[in-house]
């Protein structure tokens, strides 16, 4: 190869975006997954974006909404608390707190190693504020 050929081979690879797997196949995936956790975590405490996520989906709607209309919020909740290992204070759940575990429930399931990925940022961004 030439110089230019090694120049050209380079820049193919900083910008090639590849898969997930490959990413992380090379160990940089998690790593880049850190980083970006630990700025966005800056971002949402300095107010820079909004910690509010929205999602459109009429059948969730209906059972999130059934659910609250049925009293069987609270049911679910505990469950979904229990799943995760968390304790059940006796606060009621409301429908946010609902989908929030259910997201850390799936994500937990399917992509364990994500979930320990933004463990790892969240106590580095802690420590990176004291």
């Amino acid at each position: 190869m030439t110089g230019a050929d090694d120049e050209l081979e380079e820049l193919r690879k900083q910008t090639d975006v590849g898969t997930r797997a490959e990413a992380e196949s090379a160990g940089d995936g998690t790593d880049r997954l850190e980083d970006a956790i630990v700025t966005l975590l800056g971002e949402v405490e300095r107010g820079d974006i909004s910690k509010t996520l929205s999602v459109r989906d009429e059948q969730l709607t209906a059972l999130i909404r059934g659910l609250e209309e049925t009293g069987s919020l609270d049911d679910v909740g505990t469950s979904l608390k229990e799943e995760l290992g968390r304790d059940d204070d006796e606060a009621m759940t409301d429908r946010s707190e609902l989908l929030r575990l259910a997201v850390r429930l799936g994500i937990q399931e399917a992509a364990p190693e994500v979930v320990e990925t933004a463990r790892d940022a969240n106590a580095r961004h802690a420590s990176e504020q004291f």
